[in-house]
């Protein structure tokens, strides 16, 4: 699990019509997986990672969206 990074992101509307941050994650076998983030959760991996925007994240280690989901859920 630790040569999975972050490939790209993109912005989607959730259910509820607030704006997510959508995640899709390269793992080392060429498999790809997509997570969801809140407003809490994009707004914590973008300040993990030290960037000011979503199109910096690519390349960066999944080990970022973890604790970004992990401080979002502790939040609620």
């Amino acid at each position: 699990m630790s040569d999975t990074v972050i490939d790209r992101v993109r912005v989607a509307a959730a259910h509820d019509g607030v704006a997510e941050l959508v995640v899709v994650l390269r793992h080392g076998n060429g498999g790809l997986s997509e997570v969801a983030l809140d407003h809490a959760g994009a707004s914590a991996l973008l300040r993990s990672a030290g960037v000011g925007s979503a199109d910096e994240l690519a390349g960066a280690s999944w080990v970022l969206v973890r604790d970004a989901l992990t401080e979002s859920w502790n939040r609620n």
